[in-house]
Parts: structure tokens; C-alpha cells; sequence
């Protein structure tokens, strides 16, 4: 271990949470490997030698978009030649076809659509569980949860009821991005709720009994402490709710910036690890990281390599380095090879036989 980050080691050594100033000390070390080995540690002594997948369908059902955020190359507006929205019995035709690959989650996910309300979404999970009753369902983000809420006129956790009631089975880390308003405004997307708000309404559904990822897009203009005030206000909710299944951070590229390249991509990963000290699970996104890269990932603490059917239209507009698809035996294959044990999950971290 490098005497850089020897203070570090020790608290990781003796289960002492880590500090804001700890934290900027990993992003502004270049002593990756130590960073790695660190996370590799505190990886193993929460989960062990397992690395889990999951086994998806995406399901997207509009990329028009009342939002403008600057940074977006998904969302379109209604008369954009290659906007798109999926009518019920096309839903409907995704579920029967989720069917094929026997898999345990639908991810039904899409815009700030101005024409759809609550109904047409309960509609739509009600049509998929009669399809596929046994699926579980992982769709929205607090970002359109709060636009439901307001279209509706009640409250948060009306809408989370409601929803839940009907088959929801977990929403989405969506709309997370970077929490600093300054860096928010910068991005142009002034129209998203705010990350305060984004916190309130996880906590909110969190309390309501349904689970969620966290995420965090970096790479854009945000700066190492903007990171980790972000980390630690995800590990605050954690430390309230529990409510939190996995972290994902991932990258993304923005206008002529150049995007991150692995050695970042390897050291927020590791320092996600090392702060997040109350999440079981760190997320490593491999149709952005790619298959190798995101199998080197493994060693600097992830635990899990995110889903095989990657059908969605978001990850592919937004810059994926990987096709879409990526078979059961291929992401079997990749994780052995990582001296790992493969194990496959639902949308809750239940490993399935």
C-alpha cells in the first residue's frame, strides 16, 4: 500500500467510515492500484466472490420529451422525424416477446412524455403483469414520479401507492445526475426537479416499502468535490432508509468534452466503493465501459455487471461502446475468467437458480 493513502487504509482496515476529505484524497490520488486494492477488500467482506447479472427486457415507450436538458441526446420533440411512442397493444407485444428469454425484469422506462398521465401507466404495467405475472417490474425515476404527482395534483406518495398497488416492483436512480445546482443549471436542465428533491422523493418511496438504485452521471464539468458531496448525501438516505439496492456511476460524454477514460472510469468505481460503506452492491455499467474494461472493474470494487438485454433506445443514443446485446453464456464466460462466481439476480438482488 502506498504511504499516500496509508491514513485511508487503516480506516477501511478497521471499519471507520471515511471522511469528505478522504474521499477527495481517492479521486485526487494516482495511486490506482492501491485505490483498487482497498475497494477489492471491502468488496470481498460484503458480498464475497459472487458477481451478479440480471436478466432484462427494456421497454421503451417514448423518447419525446417535455424537457430540453442540454446534455440529452434521447429526448425529441413531438414533430422530430424520428420521435417515437409505443400505443398500449405495442407494449403489450414487448411483454409476450420478454417471454423468449425467460427473464425475471422488465425495465419500462422512456421521457416526460406531455400527452401521457398516471392512467396510461398504470395501464401499461397492468397489461405487462397479465403478460408476464411472475416479472418484476423496475420503471420510472423521481424525476417523472414528481411530474405524475403534479399532473395529478397529490402528493408523492400517493403516486408511489398507486403505482405500487399496481405491480411496480422498483423505480429507477434516473434523474440523479451530478446534485450540485451549479453544475445542474450549467447542464441546462433547469426543468428536472432538483437533486434535494430527487433525495426527498427516494426517501419518500423508500419509507413506501419500494427499493431503487442510486446513480451518478459523471465526466461532464464537475468537480471532485461536487462527486463526493454526492456520495455522501446518497450514503446519508441510505443510513435513514436502507432503501437503496446498488450504486451506479457511469459516464457520459458532453458536447466537445472529451469523455472519461478508464483509469477514471476504474478510480470512481473504487472510490464509490470505499465511501459507500453502508451499500451492498456497486454497479458496473459494461455497455458504457465496455465487456473488458468492465471485467477489469471487478477488481476495483463492483460487484455486479448490470443486465444482458440491453434493448433500450436511452443507452444506445447516449454513446453505448457495446451492442445491446450481450448473451447469458458470453456474461458467464467474462466473469469466470475474472476468477469470480457468476450468479444471476432479479431487480432486488435475489440470486436466481
Amino acid at each position: 500500500m502506498g504511504f499516500e493513502l496509508k491514513d485511508i487504509a487503516e480506516k477501511i482496515e478497521s471499519g471507520e467510515r471515511l471522511s469528505k476529505e478522504d474521499g477527495l484524497k481517492c479521486l485526487k490520488s494516482n495511486d490506482l492500484l492501491s485505490l483498487g486494492l482497498m475497494a477489492d477488500s471491502v468488496r470481498k467482506r460484503k458480498t464475497g466472490d459472487i458477481v451478479t447479472f440480471v436478466g432484462n427486457h427494456h421497454i421503451c415507450y417514448s423518447n419525446i420529451c417535455i424537457n430540453s436538458c442540454d446534455y440529452c441526446s434521447f429526448g425529441r420533440k413531438t414533430d422530430d422525424p424520428d420521435a417515437f411512442t409505443l400505443t398500449l397493444d405495442q407494449i403489450r407485444a414487448e411483454a409476450i416477446e420478454s417471454k423468449k428469454g425467460t427473464v425475471p425484469e422488465i425495465l419500462f422506462m422512456g421521457s416526460i412524455h406531455p400527452d401521457f398521465f398516471l392512467e396510461f401507466f398504470k395501464e401499461a404495467i397492468k397489461i405487462i403483469k397479465s403478460e408476464v405475472p411472475e416479472i418484476k417490474i423496475l420503471a420510472f425515476s423521481p424525476v417523472e414520479i414528481d411530474h405524475f404527482a403534479k399532473q395529478e395534483k397529490v402528493s408523492v406518495n400517493e403516486i408511489l401507492r398507486c403505482l405500487k398497488t399496481t405491480g411496480l416492483s422498483a423505480i429507477t436512480g434516473g434523474g440523479a445526475e451530478i446534485f450540485s445546482q451549479r453544475v445542474r443549471k450549467e447542464l441546462g436542465c433547469e426543468n428536472k426537479i432538483s437533486g434535494d428533491r430527487w433525495l426527498e422523493i427516494m426517501e419518500a418511496a423508500h419509507l413506501e416499502g419500494i427499493a431503487s438504485n442510486a446513480s451518478m452521471l459523471y465526466g461532464f464539468i464537475e468537480t471532485d468535490e461536487e462527486r463526493i458531496d454526492h456520495l455522501i448525501a446518497l450514503r446519508g438516505l441510505q443510513d435513514k432508509t436502507k432503501g437503496f439496492t446498488h450504486f451506479l456511476p457511469f459516464a457520459f460524454a458532453w458536447r466537445n468534452l472529451p469523455s472519461p477514460a478508464g483509469y477514471d472510469d476504474l478510480k470512481m468505481l473504487a472510490a464509490s466503493r470505499l465511501m459507500l460503506d453502508n451499500f451492498n452492491h456497486i454497479r458496473s455499467y459494461w455497455c458504457h465501459l465496455g465487456l473488458e474494461l468492465a471485467q477489469v472493474s471487478l477488481l476495483f470494487g463492483a460487484d455486479d455487471l448490470n443486465g444482458l438485454k440491453q434493448k433500450g433506445r436511452i443507452i444506445h443514443s447516449s454513446g453505448a461502446v457495446e451492442s445491446q446485446f450481450v448473451k447469458r453464456e458470453r456474461m458467464i464466460d467474462v466473469i469466470k475468467r475474472a476468477r469470480r462466481i457468476p450468479r444471476e439476480r432479479d431487480v432486488l438482488f435475489n440470486l436466481i437458480d
